[in-house]
């Protein structure tokens, strides 16, 4: 009997059958490290699909190409130079987030013939817009607007703008960005213009 109870402790206590301590604190750091590096990507990826809103503003210059071409207003296919400055709220979103804004914008060169002059800065538009904010990567994304320009000096006049840019942040909140825009108003007859614009973009979260 005293043989095979010694047998057995030695069987339980032998130090080649020893759990190695070592190796298992490594596992548990490993499975420990796994699992914060999973959760921290579940916390990414929710941040990613959960924007907080944003403040916009867009500041830009362009050139219009006319579509439509009145000669007897004097008119040329290239429309007068403009000036644009647009602000924005996005609301918190997905990657894609809606948002509302309005925008000013002035012609910054003379247009027309001797009948029917429009000089520089003669024309203001005011225009109420529904703004798309979409994310491509944490330093690129794309802004689309639906607008109704109203001519808020030089003559009564009302349309519809719908337009698209892309942006890089080149800083925390600051970016450039390039636009085109498709445009048309009633004024003195249909006109329908396509407009190229480059500018600078201030981009800021709203923080809670």
């Amino acid at each position: 009997m005293r043989e095979r109870n010694t047998e057995t402790s030695r069987r339980f206590h032998d130090p080649q059958r020893r759990v190695p301590i070592g190796a298992a604190t490594r596992g548990l750091q490993l499975a420990l490290c796994a699992l914060a590096l999973c959760w921290s990507g579940a916390a990414s990826a929710q941040a990613e699909s959960s924007p907080m809103p944003r403040m916009l503003t867009l500041i830009s210059g362009g050139a219009p190409l006319r579509l439509t071409v009145d000669r007897e207003l004097g008119q040329e296919r290239l429309g007068p130079l403009f000036g644009n400055v647009m602000l924005g709220y996005v609301l918190p979103g997905g990657r894609l987030q809606h948002g509302f804004g309005v925008s000013a914008s002035w012609n910054a060169t003379h247009d027309g013939g001797y009948t029917t002059p429009v000089y520089a800065f003669d024309q203001v538009a005011l225009m109420p817009a529904y703004l798309a904010y979409y994310h491509l990567s944490p330093d690129v994304f794309g802004i689309g607007h639906v607008g109704v320009p109203v001519l808020a000096r030089g003559g009564p006049s009302a349309g519809l703008q719908v337009g698209a840019a892309l942006a890089y942040r080149v800083f925390a909140g600051t970016g450039l960005f390039a636009g085109i825009d498709l445009s048309s108003h009633i004024a003195r007859g249909f006109n329908l213009f396509a407009s190229l614009e480059l500018g600078v973009v201030i981009d800021y979260e709203v923080l809670p």
